[in-house]
Protein backbone atom coordinates (compact mmCIF):
# COMPACT_ATOMS: atom_id res chain seq x y z
CA UNK A 1 0.00 0.00 0.00
CA UNK A 2 2.94 1.89 0.81
CA UNK A 3 4.39 2.10 -2.77
CA UNK A 4 1.14 3.18 -4.26
CA UNK A 5 0.68 6.12 -2.31
CA UNK A 6 4.45 7.06 -3.16
CA UNK A 7 3.50 6.92 -7.02
CA UNK A 8 -0.19 8.02 -6.13
CA UNK A 9 1.52 11.73 -5.09
CA UNK A 10 4.09 11.50 -7.72
CA UNK A 11 1.37 10.55 -10.55
CA UNK A 12 -0.64 13.72 -9.60
CA UNK A 13 1.98 16.15 -9.17
CA UNK A 14 2.44 15.65 -13.34
CA UNK A 15 -0.93 14.83 -13.77
CA UNK A 16 -1.92 18.20 -12.65
CA UNK A 17 0.03 19.83 -14.51
CA UNK A 18 0.49 18.05 -17.36
CA UNK A 19 0.17 20.12 -20.31
CA UNK A 20 -1.24 17.73 -22.69
CA UNK A 21 -4.35 17.24 -20.22
CA UNK A 22 -4.52 20.62 -20.13
CA UNK A 23 -4.84 20.68 -23.27
CA UNK A 24 -7.47 18.57 -23.88
CA UNK A 25 -9.10 19.03 -20.70
CA UNK A 26 -9.60 22.76 -21.20
CA UNK A 27 -8.19 24.88 -24.26
CA UNK A 28 -8.37 22.73 -27.00
CA UNK A 29 -12.19 22.10 -25.92
CA UNK A 30 -13.04 26.58 -25.35
CA UNK A 31 -11.42 26.47 -29.13
CA UNK A 32 -13.87 24.49 -30.40
CA UNK A 33 -17.11 25.83 -28.65
CA UNK A 34 -16.16 29.17 -29.81
CA UNK A 35 -15.72 28.37 -33.03
CA UNK A 36 -18.45 26.12 -33.27
CA UNK A 37 -21.10 27.89 -31.28
CA UNK A 38 -20.12 30.98 -33.29
CA UNK A 39 -20.53 29.43 -36.56
CA UNK A 40 -24.03 27.62 -35.72
CA UNK A 41 -25.26 30.63 -34.13
CA UNK A 42 -28.35 30.90 -36.39
CA UNK A 43 -29.22 27.48 -36.21
CA UNK A 44 -30.66 27.94 -32.83
CA UNK A 45 -33.46 30.30 -31.71
CA UNK A 46 -31.97 30.71 -27.98
CA UNK A 47 -35.39 29.77 -26.22
CA UNK A 48 -35.48 28.66 -22.90
CA UNK A 49 -31.25 28.85 -22.99
CA UNK A 50 -30.70 26.36 -25.90
CA UNK A 51 -28.15 28.36 -28.43
CA UNK A 52 -25.04 27.22 -29.92
CA UNK A 53 -22.89 27.60 -26.91
CA UNK A 54 -25.24 25.69 -24.97
CA UNK A 55 -25.36 22.42 -27.07
CA UNK A 56 -21.33 22.98 -27.75
CA UNK A 57 -21.17 23.01 -24.18
CA UNK A 58 -22.63 19.93 -24.30
CA UNK A 59 -21.18 17.72 -26.57
CA UNK A 60 -17.54 19.09 -26.66
CA UNK A 61 -16.60 18.34 -22.92
CA UNK A 62 -17.29 14.44 -23.23
CA UNK A 63 -15.52 14.31 -26.80
CA UNK A 64 -12.36 16.20 -25.62
CA UNK A 65 -12.42 14.08 -22.23
CA UNK A 66 -12.50 10.66 -24.63
CA UNK A 67 -9.92 12.16 -26.53
CA UNK A 68 -7.90 12.72 -23.78
CA UNK A 69 -7.02 8.88 -23.24
CA UNK A 70 -5.05 9.47 -26.37
CA UNK A 71 -2.27 11.46 -23.71
CA UNK A 72 -2.96 8.42 -21.02
CA UNK A 73 -1.41 6.39 -23.85
CA UNK A 74 1.28 7.98 -23.68
CA UNK A 75 1.53 8.88 -20.11
CA UNK A 76 1.00 5.14 -19.39
CA UNK A 77 4.52 4.57 -20.00
CA UNK A 78 6.51 7.44 -19.50
CA UNK A 79 8.77 5.86 -17.53
CA UNK A 80 10.32 3.97 -20.27
CA UNK A 81 10.88 6.79 -22.30
CA UNK A 82 12.21 8.81 -19.56
CA UNK A 83 14.91 5.58 -19.15
CA UNK A 84 13.56 4.91 -15.43
CA UNK A 85 11.65 2.03 -16.46
CA UNK A 86 14.18 -0.23 -14.94
CA UNK A 87 13.73 0.74 -11.11
CA UNK A 88 9.88 -0.60 -11.96
CA UNK A 89 11.30 -3.90 -12.71
CA UNK A 90 13.45 -4.23 -9.14
CA UNK A 91 11.36 -2.52 -7.04
CA UNK A 92 8.64 -4.59 -4.96
CA UNK A 93 6.07 -2.66 -6.85
CA UNK A 94 2.71 -4.50 -7.76
CA UNK A 95 1.18 -4.71 -10.93
CA UNK A 96 -2.17 -3.48 -9.16
CA UNK A 97 -0.39 -0.87 -7.59
CA UNK A 98 1.51 0.69 -11.00
CA UNK A 99 -1.93 0.50 -13.01
CA UNK A 100 -3.83 2.70 -10.23
CA UNK A 101 -1.28 4.85 -9.74
CA UNK A 102 -1.68 5.76 -13.76
CA UNK A 103 -5.42 5.47 -13.85
CA UNK A 104 -6.66 7.31 -10.18
CA UNK A 105 -4.50 10.49 -10.62
CA UNK A 106 -5.19 10.60 -14.37
CA UNK A 107 -8.82 10.66 -13.87
CA UNK A 108 -8.72 12.92 -10.55
CA UNK A 109 -7.33 15.57 -12.85
CA UNK A 110 -9.15 15.10 -15.83
CA UNK A 111 -12.42 15.89 -13.55
CA UNK A 112 -10.52 19.03 -12.22
CA UNK A 113 -10.09 20.21 -15.54
CA UNK A 114 -13.43 19.25 -16.66
CA UNK A 115 -14.61 21.42 -13.23
CA UNK A 116 -13.00 24.13 -14.29
CA UNK A 117 -14.26 23.78 -17.94
CA UNK A 118 -18.08 23.47 -16.72
CA UNK A 119 -17.73 26.92 -14.49
CA UNK A 120 -16.16 28.60 -17.63
CA UNK A 121 -19.44 27.77 -19.69
CA UNK A 122 -21.37 28.57 -17.47
CA UNK A 123 -19.74 32.32 -16.50
CA UNK A 124 -18.70 32.96 -20.07
CA UNK A 125 -21.03 31.45 -22.26
CA UNK A 126 -24.41 31.25 -20.18
CA UNK A 127 -24.89 27.93 -19.64
CA UNK A 128 -28.00 26.85 -18.08
CA UNK A 129 -27.68 23.34 -16.10
CA UNK A 130 -31.03 23.75 -14.94
CA UNK A 131 -30.04 22.43 -11.62
CA UNK A 132 -28.11 19.47 -13.12
CA UNK A 133 -24.58 20.64 -12.98
CA UNK A 134 -23.80 17.89 -10.01
CA UNK A 135 -25.37 14.86 -12.23
CA UNK A 136 -23.32 16.28 -15.37
CA UNK A 137 -20.21 16.61 -13.62
CA UNK A 138 -20.62 12.95 -12.46
CA UNK A 139 -21.47 11.34 -15.69
CA UNK A 140 -17.93 12.84 -17.12
CA UNK A 141 -15.66 12.24 -13.90
CA UNK A 142 -17.05 8.63 -14.99
CA UNK A 143 -16.40 9.13 -18.77
CA UNK A 144 -13.03 10.71 -17.86
CA UNK A 145 -12.13 7.08 -15.59
CA UNK A 146 -13.20 5.19 -18.78
CA UNK A 147 -11.22 7.35 -20.71
CA UNK A 148 -8.05 6.85 -18.65
CA UNK A 149 -8.44 2.78 -18.04
CA UNK A 150 -8.77 2.84 -21.73
CA UNK A 151 -5.77 4.90 -22.28
CA UNK A 152 -3.64 2.89 -19.84
CA UNK A 153 -4.73 -0.20 -21.11
CA UNK A 154 -3.18 0.54 -24.79
CA UNK A 155 -0.07 2.02 -23.08
CA UNK A 156 0.79 -0.63 -20.78
CA UNK A 157 -0.09 -3.16 -23.05
CA UNK A 158 0.40 -2.86 -26.59
CA UNK A 159 4.43 -3.15 -27.80
CA UNK A 160 4.51 -0.47 -30.55
CA UNK A 161 2.09 2.15 -28.39
CA UNK A 162 3.73 5.14 -30.03
CA UNK A 163 2.61 3.60 -33.61
CA UNK A 164 -1.12 2.70 -31.78
CA UNK A 165 -1.13 6.18 -30.40
CA UNK A 166 -1.11 8.00 -33.71
CA UNK A 167 -3.98 5.40 -35.03
CA UNK A 168 -6.36 5.86 -31.80
CA UNK A 169 -7.55 9.52 -33.07
CA UNK A 170 -9.30 7.68 -35.95
CA UNK A 171 -11.64 5.73 -34.16
CA UNK A 172 -12.48 8.10 -31.72
CA UNK A 173 -13.42 11.21 -33.81
CA UNK A 174 -15.82 8.28 -35.75
CA UNK A 175 -17.84 8.07 -32.11
CA UNK A 176 -17.48 11.88 -31.80
CA UNK A 177 -19.36 11.85 -35.29
CA UNK A 178 -21.24 9.24 -34.13
CA UNK A 179 -22.26 11.01 -31.28
CA UNK A 180 -23.16 14.20 -32.58
CA UNK A 181 -19.98 16.12 -30.91
CA UNK A 182 -20.05 17.99 -34.11
CA UNK A 183 -23.68 17.94 -35.59
CA UNK A 184 -26.99 16.56 -34.53
CA UNK A 185 -26.56 13.18 -36.31
CA UNK A 186 -30.06 13.12 -36.36
CA UNK A 187 -30.17 14.74 -39.53
CA UNK A 188 -28.53 12.35 -41.29
CA UNK A 189 -31.26 9.90 -40.62
CA UNK A 190 -32.43 6.47 -39.22
CA UNK A 191 -29.56 4.24 -40.38
CA UNK A 192 -27.03 6.91 -38.83
CA UNK A 193 -29.04 7.25 -36.22
CA UNK A 194 -28.95 3.62 -35.52
CA UNK A 195 -25.47 3.17 -36.29
CA UNK A 196 -24.69 6.26 -33.72
CA UNK A 197 -25.29 3.97 -30.75
CA UNK A 198 -22.00 2.12 -31.01
CA UNK A 199 -20.19 5.06 -29.75
CA UNK A 200 -20.18 6.11 -26.03
CA UNK A 201 -20.25 9.13 -26.84
CA UNK A 202 -24.38 8.96 -28.02
CA UNK A 203 -24.90 8.02 -24.93
CA UNK A 204 -23.74 10.52 -22.74
CA UNK A 205 -24.83 13.10 -24.74
CA UNK A 206 -28.21 11.96 -25.09
CA UNK A 207 -28.32 11.32 -21.39
CA UNK A 208 -27.27 15.12 -20.57
CA UNK A 209 -29.58 16.43 -23.10
CA UNK A 210 -32.76 14.27 -21.88
CA UNK A 211 -31.70 14.64 -18.12
CA UNK A 212 -31.72 18.62 -18.90
CA UNK A 213 -34.56 19.16 -21.64
CA UNK A 214 -36.79 16.32 -20.76
CA UNK A 215 -36.42 15.72 -17.06
CA UNK A 216 -35.75 12.04 -18.19
CA UNK A 217 -32.57 10.02 -16.23
CA UNK A 218 -33.03 6.97 -18.03
CA UNK A 219 -29.78 7.12 -20.61
CA UNK A 220 -28.07 8.97 -18.11
CA UNK A 221 -27.91 6.30 -15.88
CA UNK A 222 -27.39 4.07 -18.89
CA UNK A 223 -24.29 6.44 -20.00
CA UNK A 224 -23.25 6.75 -16.15
CA UNK A 225 -23.43 2.33 -16.23
CA UNK A 226 -21.89 1.78 -19.72
CA UNK A 227 -18.72 4.33 -19.00
CA UNK A 228 -17.94 2.75 -15.31
CA UNK A 229 -18.24 -0.99 -16.50
CA UNK A 230 -16.18 0.34 -19.80
CA UNK A 231 -13.25 1.63 -17.56
CA UNK A 232 -13.42 -1.15 -14.75
CA UNK A 233 -12.89 -4.14 -17.81
CA UNK A 234 -10.18 -2.02 -18.79
CA UNK A 235 -8.37 -1.62 -15.65
CA UNK A 236 -9.06 -5.09 -15.03
CA UNK A 237 -7.38 -5.81 -18.41
CA UNK A 238 -4.33 -3.79 -17.56
CA UNK A 239 -3.95 -5.41 -14.54
CA UNK A 240 -3.95 -8.64 -16.05
CA UNK A 241 -1.55 -8.16 -19.07
CA UNK A 242 0.05 -5.87 -17.33
CA UNK A 243 4.45 -7.24 -17.87
CA UNK A 244 6.79 -4.76 -15.62
CA UNK A 245 9.42 -5.94 -18.62
CA UNK A 246 7.14 -3.54 -20.90
CA UNK A 247 9.04 -0.74 -19.31
CA UNK A 248 12.60 -1.27 -20.79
Amino acid sequence: MSEFKVLFNLGIKRRIKDSFLIGYGVIFPLMLIVILGYMATNYYSGEEGITSYYYYSMVTIPFCTFLSSITLIYIAREESLYKCGERFIIAPISKTAIVFSKIIPSTISISVYNFVLLIICSLVFKVDFRGRFLEIYVLIISLGYMSSALGTFIGLCSKDFMTIKNIVSTPILIMAVLGGSFFPIGSLGKIFESISYISPLTWVNRGIFMMINDNTMNIYIISVAITSILGIIFTIASIKSFKKEAFI
